[in-house]
């Protein structure tokens, strides 16, 4: 068969009803993911592993729900080792396998082996070095202790050597080129990364100290860490977009099929609109942002039709995670225009609005114009689907939570999915089967439940929330006291999942053990909890 192109570009932050295609009230028309959407197929019940996006993109990658990996909650820093496990079959990994050339341009923000020097460089910055944490951080070793409670280092990226390749990053996980940042445009160290290699050495310091990541107060600025003298928040995006164009040109210039993951920085804090799109929206710099994005994804898509590529070219578009609370969701509601379409929550929820996602897929070779489906589909079913459209089957180990769409694709009606699971900024957890959704965390996912620094601990992670999502999209009826036989029965599919480290069919896969504390609270409503746990640790030690 014909092996097509694949362009998947993953969004950051961008909320459902940020794109006019799935909004019809937006205050904005986004009208080239627009485009998309009338030459492919829009899903309505696409869903982000996590609503957080270290962990989504995780589940993306792998095929594999982010919670089983080492971080069983919140994201990782800029210079963090890597997340992903260097014995786990990725999908750029897979895809070369079958010939495919693949590049990474963006955000990576799922940790890198850097090679850390043996002191920081507080003078090089003129810090006083006793007024600055100077431990080596756990994350470092990809030991990943974060929650509600971890702050983040005060200042990233002083005891890297920039001189030094990366030891582990995105050339390890089956990418030929990568071009891009460690994490988030507002998370340092601020350099931009070719392959394995730092362009330049940070000179300075760059940033607000106190930023938030929850507050509109903070939208415009970036944490406070170490910059590159050409770094610039306001050009990346501009500049990974000219880049991700060269590559394309590249690849569509060659006979092999090939493989462009773009994960764009937009529209992720700082919101830093280009001059050209400064009130193009009409409801302020975050409209804006969006308008940005959007004539990126234009950008691309003519570069397919400039080759007569499009057709062959299997174009998957979504998001990481919902809108973040940086961008004043109150303003923007005030102007008429809500992010999360109706949808309760957004970024960080476990509610619907922090992981239900824009996702549309064209390819004209296959996928029939102007399709809508409602079945409910995962991001880490893009392996699966891929690797059936191949017709090359995945080994055992890999993909374990990655259900095939292509009958969707196809138009047909048959549902693949029964179960799907999804988890909160702060590890809790959420199930959903059939109609049904239940919530086993307080606070929608952003309570604090074990207080590192009192020692205390605060039952948060049990089952608190049930809906009909069919009757009630906007979770606002509670009816967990109704149905104790559904709380029962889908909290045994639950823990059944996790036990199997596996909700596809196969052999029984290890889940990685919560380092370095070990206690995994999230799981804390699982019967003999305790036990499972202390598995997992045992093995971990013997390992």
């Amino acid at each position: 068969m014909t092996q097509p192109n694949i362009i998947l570009l993953f969004a950051d932050d961008l909320g459902i009803g940020d794109v006019s295609a799935f909004n019809p009230e937006a205050q904005f028309n986004t009208l080239h993911i627009d485009r998309l959407a009338q030459k492919g197929i829009r899903f309505t019940d696409s869903h982000a592993t996590s609503s957080l996006c270290t962990p989504s993109r995780y589940g993306l990658l792998t095929g594999r729900y982010n919670w089983r990996s080492r971080l069983k909650s919140f994201v990782i820093p800029g210079d963090s080792a890597t997340l992903i496990e260097k014995n786990r079959l990725t999908l750029p990994q897979f895809l070369k396998k079958e010939g495919y050339n693949t590049a990474a341009i963006g955000k990576w923000h799922l940790g890198m082996d850097w090679t850390l020097k043996e002191d920081k460089d507080y003078a090089l910055y003129g810090l006083d070095q006793n007024k600055i944490e100077s431990e080596t951080a756990p994350h470092q070793s990809g030991r990943f202790e974060f929650g509600n409670t971890t702050q983040f280092p005060p200042i990233v990226g002083l005891d890297i050597d920039y001189s030094k390749p990366i030891q582990y990053g995105p050339l390890d996980f089956g990418f030929d080129y990568f071009y891009g940042t460690a994490a988030s445009l507002d998370q340092g160290p601020f350099v931009i990364i070719e392959n394995d290699c730092a362009l330049g050495e940070p000179v300075n310091l760059l940033g607000n100290p106190n930023i938030t990541r929850v507050g509109s107060n903070t939208q415009q600025s970036v944490e406070l860490s170490v910059a590159a003298a050409e770094f610039s928040p306001y050009h990346v995006p501009d500049n990974m977009q000219k880049k991700a164009l060269d590559v394309l040109d590249g690849f569509l210039k060659q006979d092999e099929p090939f493989f462009l993951y773009y994960p764009n920085h937009l529209v992720h804090g700082p919101i830093l609109p280009a001059e050209r799109f400064k009130g193009k929206s009409g409801i302020g710099d975050y409209g804006d942002f969006v308008l940005q994005l959007d004539s990126y994804v234009g950008e691309l898509i003519d570069k397919l039709e400039e080759y007569d590529a499009f057709n062959n070219t299997l174009f998957i578009f979504t998001s990481d995670n919902g809108v973040s609370s940086i961008v004043g969701l109150d303003d923007l509601k005030a102007k008429g225009h809500d992010s999360s379409a109706g949808y309760r929550g957004h970024k960080m929820h476990i509610w619907e609005g922090g992981h239900r996602e824009p996702t549309i897929i064209t390819y004209p070779d296959l996928i029939k114009a102007g399709q809508v489906s409602n079945h409910v589909v995962s991001h880490s079913d893009i392996f699966a689907t891929i690797a059936e459209l191949l017709q090359v089957k995945i080994p055992e180990d890999a993909a374990e939570d990655s259900f095939s769409n292509l009958s969707l694709w196809k138009g047909e009606e048959t549902a693949v999915r029964r179960d799907i699971i999804h988890s909160s900024g702060n590890g809790g957890f959420s199930i959903r089967r059939d109609n049904w959704k239940l919530i086993l965390v307080e606070d929608g996912g952003l309570a604090v439940g074990y207080d590192r620094d009192k020692e205390t601990y605060k039952e948060v992670f049990k089952p608190t929330e049930l809906y009909n999502i069919q009757k009630d999209i906007s979770e606002q009826h509670n009816i967990i006291d109704d149905h104790p036989d559904v709380v029962k029965e889908l909290t045994a599919a639950l823990a059944d999942y996790v036990k199997k480290g596996r909700s596809t069919e196969g052999a029984t896969q290890m889940n990685a053990p919560d380092c370095p504390t070990g206690d995994w609270e999230q799981l804390a409503w699982m019967d003999h909890y305790e036990d499972y746990v202390a598995s997992l640790n045992s093995q971990e030690d013997q390992a």
